[in-house]
């Protein structure tokens, strides 16, 4: 340990260099004794690059005592310091739950949430304790920050839980957490309890609608696309991208889905409207629902001739799937006088 203590000694020296090579032999050494004065260094270090070299020390050291160290400075006042403590208990991985089992239980609302931010990076099925607790949280923000993580982590076995916090929200932004952490997990059973509790789409405010129009769009049915269409028309064009972006959700997985005669109106009125060119682009492949009937076979031939790209590119998308004998020699004489380089392509593709 002499070598130990002539490095921990170095930490204290005016230079910065020595200090940076000080911090790294420490944590080469790979020894319990050296966390200690490199955490105790953090407090009053004011060079990056030192406080750097103690934090990939930090990392470096395997030992019991560096988790132990790192969770002591999730309590810290310096946001930077919280940051890279949270990037290195990642980085040690499972070993890291039995200690912030302890945290959840013990620690204040912040060391709560900061528990969890560790856990985003980790398998959820490592930490069933931990996100049982923060699921009944007093703390909303706490709550939210598991539902998100179960839901980037696809953690199926939590879907219950999460339609119950659904189903019992007031918190907007927690109800809206839901809906994407139900979106993650991708069982479309969950659309019983998101009709439970948003019975009436018409009546949401955009906040809400938008989250449950990504839903519907993730997990939606046949039965959903009409309600969806309707909106079109209801709620004007400042929802139109995600009304859209619903229904060619809903196509992706259900290309058999029935539609009545209202959709083709509606949706020119997206496709005309150039001014937004994604929504037009976006409009026409909803189209794809109904491509093979002629009215809009004979629609969508004529927006080859669109003087938006992506209205005729999402056009020759949906006329591939209608496959009309004569689609390919119709799209190899309108190749002849595009200019577009990308949409001529796609024409003879």
């Amino acid at each position: 340990m002499s070598d130990l203590s002539e490095f921990v000694a170095k930490l204290e020296a005016a230079d910065e260099t020595e200090r940076v090579y000080a911090a790294e032999d420490i944590g080469y050494l790979n020894a319990a004794e050296g966390v200690a004065p490199l955490v105790a260094r953090l407090d009053q270090e004011p060079s990056r690059a030192v406080r750097d070299a103690i934090f990939q020390a930090l990392t470096r050291i395997e030992a019991d005592a560096a988790v132990e160290g790192c969770i002591r400075l999730l309590a810290s006042d310096d946001p930077q310091i919280r940051n890279q403590v949270v990037e290195i208990l990642r980085h040690k991985g499972a070993a890291v739950v039995p200690f912030l089992e302890t945290v959840m239980r013990e620690g204040d609302k912040d060391l709560r949430k900061l528990t969890l931010d560790v856990l985003s990076g980790l398998p959820a099925v490592s930490a069933n304790a931990i996100y049982q607790a923060a699921l009944s949280d007093p703390d909303p923000n706490v709550i939210i920050t598991a539902v998100e993580n179960l839901g980037r982590a696809r953690a199926h076995r939590f879907k219950g839980r999460i339609e119950e916090l659904l189903l019992a929200a007031s918190h907007p932004m927690l109800i809206g957490a839901c809906l994407e952490a139900l979106v993650g997990i991708g069982d479309e059973d969950s659309l019983a309890i998101l009709r439970r509790r948003f019975p009436d789409f018409s009546m949401l405010p955009d906040f809400f609608l938008v989250s449950c129009l990504k839903a519907i769009g993730a997990l939606g049915t046949e039965r959903d696309f009409a309600a969806v269409a309707a909106l079109l028309a209801e709620r004007g064009t400042q929802l139109r991208p995600a009304i859209l972006s619903a229904l060619v959700g809903i196509h992706a997985r259900h290309c058999g889905a029935a539609h009545d005669d209202n959709l083709l109106p509606l949706l020119r009125l997206a496709i005309d409207d150039l001014s937004a060119p994604l929504c037009s682009y976006q409009a026409v492949r909803a189209l794809g629902f109904i491509s093979s009937r002629d009215d809009v076979y004979a629609f969508l031939i004529g927006c080859l001739t669109s003087p938006e790209r992506l209205v005729r590119l999402a056009s020759i998308e949906c006329l591939r799937e209608t496959k009309r004998p004569e689609l390919d020699e119709v799209l190899a004489a309108r190749a002849l006088s595009e200019t577009d380089e990308d949409v001529r392509q796609a024409l003879r593709s």
